[in-house]
């Protein structure tokens, strides 16, 4: 099969790979429609961020099967899957064995594994996956948009993390996929006032049809504008979805100095982004302000309410995939898109069809 193989940083290339064995509590995915992600784009690029380390420790060791998170397939090598059914999965992978895992908290598992990251994902034809984290799709939700899933899980995460309470107020830092659907997902989740935080004007628009009922440019003087905005308390939640390294679009770790200065006293801040190992931190102001700094999780519960409320029609996930590729042999491109979306016009990251024209995607 045909697949993404990583020579070094920044040396991806397509190549004839074995097709994968299933093992014990195993199955097969074809895999139908796959994204990059912003953070495994930055990983290849060589970026210090999360499991750099263990890249250039495998990459030391010869080239790897790397990236592929956010896909959606069919199963065709089943287990406990029945073969036929249309996958998502979930990328977490606990050991099942540690003591945490013992304990029904595999969120604290001592030796966790990630599919795209530790293990070889969906950059390919076909990929081997636990039953175990695999999430039915279901009728009514396009193999483009549970491709997309990933994200709208992880903003569902972040609002249940804030512990959102009806009526407060809410800011969106960054208007990029991940603030959208944390827009839709404040609006559903019975939020106040929604203030968004972007440099596109048109994303700044779609936040407005989101539901977001303040919007605010790069130019408007954010921290002001909030604190008129709420008669100078500050908001009481800020989700923060655009920090990361410049290189890839993203807006380097000055997001999160603004997040404090819009926070009120006592209020919490959801750090969603990736930021690179070593980024500063006002954890001086942080303590001062008694604000409560939170990074949301994953896990196949989030998955499953996600994919309800597309197939519901609460949230809109395929208005936000603007660039649609044919064919495996593309994924290059789609991570060279994804990797610098504003300068491709992208909301959402590219994404790839493979096994089928991209309309199918």
């Amino acid at each position: 099969m045909r697949a993404a193989v990583l020579h070094g940083f920044g040396d991806l290339r397509m190549e004839d790979v074995p097709d994968p064995a299933p093992g014990p509590g195993e199955v097969v995915v074809d895999v139908t429609c796959v994204q990059p992600s912003v953070t495994e784009c930055m990983m290849i690029a060589g970026e210090p961020v999360a499991q750099h380390g263990h890249l250039a420790a495998a990459l030391a060791r010869g080239p790897v099967r790397f990236g592929g998170h956010e896909f959606c397939g069919v199963v065709t090598a089943a287990g406990r899957v029945p073969a036929g059914s249309r996958v998502t999965v979930v990328e977490t992978v606990v050991c099942g064995r540690c003591a945490a895992c013992r304990r029904h908290r595999p969120d604290a598992c001592a030796s966790p594994g990630f599919v795209g990251f530790t293990r070889p994902g969906a950059f390919a034809e076909r990929v081997v996956v636990p039953a175990a984290n695999v999430v039915p799709v279901p009728d009514g939700v396009s193999d483009s948009a549970a491709a997309a899933i990933q994200p709208l899980a992880g903003a569902i995460h972040a609002h249940a993390l804030a512990a959102v309470r009806p009526g407060e107020s809410v800011l969106v830092v960054g208007a990029g996929v991940m603030g959208l659907l944390a827009v839709q997902v404040a609006r559903h989740g019975n939020a106040g006032q929604i203030l968004v935080a972007g440099r596109s004007r048109a994303k700044l628009d779609l936040a407005v049809r989101f539901g977001a009922d303040l919007v605010l440019g790069a130019g408007d003087g954010v921290a002001e504008r909030v604190a008129d905005a709420t008669e100078g308390v500050g908001v009481d939640v800020v989700i923060e979805t655009a920090g990361g390294a410049p290189s890839v679009g993203l807006s380097g770790a000055g997001t999160l100095d603004l997040a404090v200065r819009c926070v009120r006293r006592g209020g919490r801040i959801v750090l969603v982004s990736v930021l690179p190992e070593g980024a500063p931190a006002p954890l001086a102001r942080l303590r001062e302000r008694s604000v409560s700094l939170l990074h949301p999780g994953s896990g196949a519960g989030a998955f499953t309410h996600a994919l309800r409320l597309v197939a519901r029609g609460d949230v809109d996930v395929e208005s936000l995939v603007t660039h649609r590729l044919d064919g495996v042999d593309e994924i290059p491109e789609a991570i060279r898109i994804t990797a610098d979306k504003p300068a491709h016009g992208a909301i959402n990251p590219a994404q790839v069809s493979i096994g089928g024209p991209a309309w199918h995607c």
